[in-house]
């Protein structure tokens, strides 16, 4: 089956978005990896309560939300559509109208509604995998079909979409002209499980990925298959990241992330994991959307102290020219045993975050150059632990990292003097 940037001839060139967002990492909260398909609009609303309730404290002594640090775009993600009922056996009537199940979502608008009252955006998401749509094959219904989708989007309120790669309908330079036309700004999230990426000339949203912003018809892009609840799907899809890292001109930049997927932080096997999971996201730069049961009071205690730590998010939405990137790695029978990740948060004076990663069962050890970690030489610098919120001192060199435990991290802040 032929997708749009086959069958459609009036696009040309590249049509970036007009919607101002993602100048910064995105951060949120998505329903697929909790709830999968088991989503209805009570759930989603009960959702947007928890996240804006206010009843723990960060590490500063305030009281705060989710919405107070950050995360307050609110995604809807599959299984709205009254599969099978429209034409062709799709979720699409005639004129291109998408058919939502009444039963499960029965205003999308109030749904939208309850979460702008709550200061919060909110997201729908297009181009299913469940009851995916493959079979159309006539241009002006193809046209009709996604124009109308860009139109409830927007009547409906919502901020945000994220299009999927399962449907026929992958021409996110159109969705991105067609969403411009409807006037309001609404966020972009390419899911095309690193099938569609910055700097391709042809394809399904062709885009240099130059420019600041970037130049790309989407504000974050997933580099990564879907991710799992588990430490190596956790290890290879931050992984995917590095094309998009080079030390110049990187393509993951503001206005198009580099994104390996939903955050697991809640779902995983140990504290630690948790923890380093969400620092890595942290030091690449990644949308931060946590994808863990925030209706379930003992998950959000258990992980608040991670997801909460505003030292850890402020390196993740700054932008100093570049998004962070692999600069060392060694250890174990594939040398990758431990990984340092460095990324400039500030120029004057010269401030980089240092993230030191285990991905051994076994306890390691590792030493922080500070030259390599873009430093000039014996410069004297600063260091500063995220994870203990504590000075660690004044020093010149390098850094020795001891005792780092099975999938244990260490996250710094590190300043030239």
């Amino acid at each position: 089956m032929k997708t749009l940037a086959a069958t459609i001839s009036l696009l040309s060139g590249v049509t970036a978005i007009d919607n101002g967002y993602g100048i910064t990492p995105p951060m949120g909260w998505r329903s697929w990896n909790c709830y999968g398909a088991n989503v209805n609009q009570t759930l989603m609303e009960t959702v947007m309560d928890k996240v804006v309730e206010r009843k723990r404290t960060t590490w500063e002594g305030k009281v705060a939300s989710l919405s107070d640090l950050g995360y307050t775009s609110i995604g809807l993600d599959d299984n709205w559509q009254a599969c099978g009922t429209g034409v062709n056996n799709s979720f699409h009537d005639i004129n291109g109208v998408p058919l939502v199940n009444l039963k499960t979502f029965p205003s999308m608008k109030k749904m939208v509604d309850y979460g702008h009252s709550k200061n919060l955006r909110v997201g729908w998401y297009m181009n299913n995998c469940i009851c995916k749509e493959k079979d159309f094959k006539d241009k002006s219904y193809i046209e009709k079909h996604m124009r109308e989708s860009a139109i409830a989007v927007a009547e409906a309120g919502f901020d945000g979409v994220k299009l999927d790669g399962c449907g026929q309908f992958r021409n996110l330079t159109w969705w991105a002209q067609l969403l411009n036309e409807t006037n309001r700004p609404i966020m972009i999230e390419n899911c095309h499980w690193g099938e569609t990426v910055p700097g391709e000339p042809f394809g399904d949203a062709p885009c240099t990925g130059r420019g600041t912003p970037s130049n790309c018809p989407y504000n974050f892009f997933r580099s990564s298959v879907d991710i799992k609840p588990h430490w190596s799907s956790i290890w290879f899809n931050l992984q995917s990241t590095r094309p998009y890292q080079t030390e110049h001109n990187p393509l993951s930049r503001p206005g198009a992330w580099a994104y390996p997927d939903m955050l697991q932080v809640g779902r995983l096997a140990t504290k630690n994991e948790d923890k380093t999971h969400f620092g890595a996201w942290c030091i690449v730069s990644s949308p931060l959307i946590l994808g863990f049961d925030v209706t379930d009071e003992s998950i959000t205690d258990k992980i608040w102290d991670i997801i909460s730590n505003t030292e850890a998010i402020k390196v993740n939405q700054a932008w100093a020219g570049h998004p962070g990137r692999l600069v060392s790695e060694f250890g174990g029978p594939l040398g990758d045993a431990v990984q340092i990740w460095a990324k400039p948060v500030a120029t004057s004076p010269l401030q980089i975050a240092v993230f030191v990663m285990s991905n051994s069962y076994e306890v390691q050890s590792a030493v922080i150059g500070f030259h390599t970690v873009g430093f000039p030489e014996n410069a004297v610098v600063s260091v500063y632990d995220i994870w203990s919120h504590m000075p660690v001192g004044n020093m010149t060199g390098f850094y020795p990292v001891d005792g780092l435990a099975a999938h244990d991290s260490r996250f710094f802040v590190i300043t030239q003097l």
